[in-house]
Order: structure tokens, then C-alpha cells, then sequence
């Protein structure tokens, strides 16, 4: 952490732990190491069976600047864990909140490009796109062609935002995404109000998206990236790569997911707000009716913010995957 004497911007860093014992060190490390910033990490491990913990108390021993929040049982899962931390952390002395999941390796300006661009830009939250690695923090180079083409279809995320593309998708990875005071008191307060009516099945990265977008706040997107973004067996989520990636995507559609999600944004999180007009066409949709499909593809897919995202939601939809 940096010396407070510099009057350097206070960053609340929000980690949500569970059996990251193997990473973790190299994680928090990376996160020490940010310039620029003062940082403050505040971790809750959702009752890990591993090491997790007592790592944690070892480097709470070395660095003043982490704070454990004690487990809640049950097991929360990843996004009740991140926004239990939301929900329980004082950021009012703080002027920007980011995510950290435990597995990364950060790139010592990776909050300063962040802030540095807000403030440029005037927006009032911030993504990026991400560099792969692999288990060992190695970035992901000797793919085969096929894996790099599906890899930049599906997870390049800097695209033109369009008026719903909230509804759809998230601004990037959750451990990508950086708030400024005014967006993550916003987003606090949201959370505490709704904290027990979120599914555990949520997409944190992508609630955040949607809850600041329909509180307003804008949101600038970067091409670039100053994370490693580590890919191995035991990701809760992970990046779209190849072809295991795609099925996976595909299993989000199948399942009801990713309709469940359009539908709890306008539900749990639009309060008042301008209501789009294809949350109808959703909420009556028949994967069974070949009339439904093309008039939900048609009022849906435009608003992806990528062109093949939209035109792969569309094929998705009238094919009947979109259930």
C-alpha cells in the first residue's frame, strides 16, 4: 500500500475467497503492488475447506491494509459472497470500489489506467477486456486458430454500448470493473435493500452492470487489459474459450439462465425506470412457437452490443436454445 502522505485516491478492493490457497498469495501480492493508489482489501472467504483462511491471517500480518469479514454460513456462492461484502463494507471514506477474484494476477497499474481514464473520459465506471493465462499465470499465446477466433468473438467486450445492452450482457469480467464513489454508494445501497431477493445464481459482474446503467451512471469500456485473467480446472466462472466455452454458453441459454436474469434485472433492479419494450415479448416467449421466436429474436438481439454477439443471440433464439 502506498503512503497515505501522497494523498493518493482510496481504492476499496472487494474479494470473495473460496479454496484459493494455491493463487491467492500471488493475487494479493499483485494487488500490493498497485501504484498510485491507496488500496484497502477487504476479503470474506465463504467457508473454505482448504488453507484459504489461515493464508489470509498470515498476510493480514504483513500488510495492515487487509481486512477479513467474518464467514456467514451457508455457503453464500460467489455473487451473494461479493455482494455480502458490498452490503457489509463502509466505502464512505473511500473514492472508487473495484473486484478482485483470488486466482488473477494484476498488472501494477491496472487501477491507476482504470481511474486515469475515468477521470479523462468523465465516466463513472470502468471495464476492460482481458489477457488469458493459464494455471501457471503464463498468457495464452499457442492456441489453435479456431480457439483465438472464438476467443475474440466472445470475449472482447470494448463494443459500442447500445440503450439495453445492460439487459443482456455485463460491461466485462467482474475482476475487470471499477467504480467511482458516487456509482458504488449507488450500487451499496441497491444491494442492501435487495440483498435477500438475489438469487445465488446471479451474475455479479453482470448486476453491476445493469443496476448502475439504470441508476445512470455511465461507463467507459477499454480496450485494453492489466489483468491476467488465470484459466484453469477450478474457475467459478472463466473466459469463453473454444469450443468448451461456446457449450457452456450454449447450456446458459438451454437452461432458462440467461432468460431468468433478462427478466430478474427488470424485476429486482428497475425501479421506475423506462421499461423496454421486449421485456413483454420475454415474458410470454415459447420456445415451442416459431412466431414467438422471430418476434423475440427481432426485438432482442439488436442490442448486444458486439455484431456476431448479435447475430449469434438471434440463431440462438429462433433455433429454439432460448428457453
Amino acid at each position: 500500500m502506498n503512503d497515505k502522505s501522497q494523498r493518493l485516491p482510496n481504492v476499496a478492493v472487494l474479494m470473495a475467497t473460496y479454496n484459493g490457497e494455491k493463487f491467492l498469495e500471488e493475487q494479493v501480492e499483485s494487488i500490493q503492488a498497485q501504484e498510485s493508489v491507496n488500496v484497502y482489501l477487504y476479503i470474506r472467504d465463504d467457508n473454505s475447506s482448504d488453507n484459504t483462511v489461515e493464508l489470509i491471517l498470515k498476510m493480514k500480518e504483513k500488510y495492515t491494509n487487509i481486512f477479513l469479514l467474518d464467514s456467514i454460513a451457508p455457503q453464500l456462492r460467489v455473487t451473494k459472497n461479493f455482494y455480502s461484502i458490498v452490503r457489509d463494507t463502509n466505502l464512505t471514506e473511500m473514492e472508487y470500489m473495484a473486484y478482485s477474484d483470488q486466482d488473477d494476477i494484476w498488472m501494477k497499474n491496472k487501477l491507476s489506467e482504470a481511474l486515469r481514464e475515468m477521470a479523462n473520459r468523465g465516466k463513472d465506471c470502468y471495464a476492460s477486456n482481458l489477457i488469458l493465462g493459464d494455471d501457471t499465470g503464463k498468457i495464452i499465446s499457442g492456441r489453435s486458430f479456431f480457439s483465438k477466433l472464438m476467443g475474440i468473438l466472445l470475449n472482447k467486450k470494448n463494443n459500442q454500448q447500445t440503450l439495453y445492452d445492460h439487459y443482456l450482457e455485463a460491461a466485462s469480467a467482474g475482476c475487470t470493473l471499477v467504480l467511482s464513489k458516487d456509482a458504488a454508494l449507488y450500487f451499496q445501497r441497491k444491494v442492501r435493500k435487495i440483498y435477500n431477493e438475489i438469487p445465488p445464481d446471479a451474475s455479479h459482474d453482470w448486476s453491476t452492470y445493469a443496476i448502475t446503467r439504470l441508476g445512470k451512471f455511465s461507463w467507459f469500456i477499454d480496450k485494453r487489459s492489466f489483468i491476467i485473467y488465470r484459466q484453469h480446472g477450478q474457475n467459478a466462472y472463466g473466459a469463453n474459450r473454444g469450443m468448451g466455452g461456446a457449450s457452456k454458453l450454449l447450456e446458459l441459454f438451454r437452461s432458462g439462465w440467461y432468460r431468468r436474469h433478462i427478466l430478474m434485472i427488470e424485476d429486482l433492479y428497475n425501479d421506475g425506470k423506462i421499461h423496454p419494450a421486449f421485456i413483454e415479448d420475454i415474458r410470454s416467449f415459447q420456445s415451442t412457437s416459431i412466431v414467438s421466436r422471430f418476434k423475440t429474436a427481432f426485438a432482442l438481439a439488436g442490442y448486444r452490443r458486439k455484431l456476431s454477439h448479435r447475430i449469434l443471440l438471434f440463431l440462438l433464439i429462433i433455433s429454439g436454445q432460448f428457453k
